[in-house]
């Protein structure tokens, strides 16, 4: 990456965590992994210790591209899928720097 700068986003579901999991694990290794997008740096599914909670962080190269996934239809459709089943959704965007942007 030629910047030192990277960007992190983190959705996170309450409630159906397991569907949630699921869903988003889907999405990932069809969507992520396959055809990764201009941008896309990495995306892992975590699950919270409550047993809860439910979310996808990826990383990006820039806010742009974190703009652009979130606005095409598999993502859209993905999202839909775990709100359908969840209680509450929150999403956030971080910028990271220095080493840990650097990997």
């Amino acid at each position: 990456m030629a910047s030192d700068t990277a960007f992190v986003h983190l959705i996170s579901f309450t409630g159906s965590a397991d569907t949630v999991a699921s869903n988003l694990r889907g999405y990932v290794e069809r969507e992520l992994a396959r055809s990764a997008p201009k941008g896309f740096l990495s995306a892992v599914v975590i699950e919270g210790k409550d047993g809860e909670t439910a979310g996808l962080l990826s990383y990006w190269e820039s806010l742009d591209a974190i703009e652009d996934i979130t606005d095409t239809a598999p993502w859209e459709a993905a999202m839909d899928l775990c709100e359908a089943v969840c209680d509450t959704r929150s999403e956030l965007s971080y910028a990271i720097t220095g080493a840990a942007a650097a990997g």
